[in-house]
């Protein structure tokens, strides 16, 4: 397993946005990205869903809604679309081998219902990344560390006066374990 870093923080601080910075700039820099993003979705000040984005094509799935909906699963306020997680999951699944893996983000759905992107543990234990960037709820990170036990796995805390820092300071992470342009494994 390579390098994981669980990104914690409240509700809305800015996990996402984080991760796409990041993604962004790795691959500027010439390093391969993967996996998928949760971006919300507003209607003003109010979220109203969820996306799914594949890191490494862009391409989007609508995979949640606050609504009274009975078709998917059901979280929470959220209503899941069943087959953009299976979407998901297949994309994750094709994920490594990459640079820099994304899994936004591993919360209830997969570690309490068992479902969601539930493989993304399996893509996490089965390596093929220099660096995972791992979204996660503050009452999930022990957790989640116990389940990826074995690799190396540190926790970074993003709030609101320390997000605009901590693109540089991953960056750094991922270019201090691989150099860009090298193939996956090589020094």
């Amino acid at each position: 397993m390579g390098r994981v870093l669980l990104l914690t923080g409240e509700r809305e601080v800015g996990k996402t946005y984080l991760c796409q910075r990041v993604t962004n700039e790795a691959r500027r820099r010439g390093f391969s990205c993967a996996g998928v993003l949760s971006p919300s979705l507003f209607d003003g000040q109010q979220k109203v869903g969820i996306t799914l984005v594949d890191v490494a094509t862009g391409e989007e799935r609508h995979l949640a809604s606050a609504d009274d909906g009975t078709q998917g699963l059901r979280w929470g306020r959220y209503r899941f679309v069943t087959s953009s997680l299976e979407w998901g999951t297949e994309h994750l699944a094709r994920a490594t081998p990459c640079d820099l893996l994304v899994v936004d983000e591993l919360g209830p759905l997969e570690m309490e219902l068992g479902k969601g992107l539930v493989n993304a543990l399996d893509v996490l234990a089965g390596g093929g990344f220099s660096l995972a960037l791992v979204v996660a709820r503050p009452e999930l990170v022990e957790e989640l560390k116990a389940r990826l036990e074995g690799g190396r796995v540190d926790v970074l805390e993003v709030t609101s006066s320390n997000r605009d820092e901590l693109p540089q300071q991953v960056l750094s992470i991922l270019e201090g374990g691989k150099r860009p342009g090298s193939r996956f494994g090589e020094e």
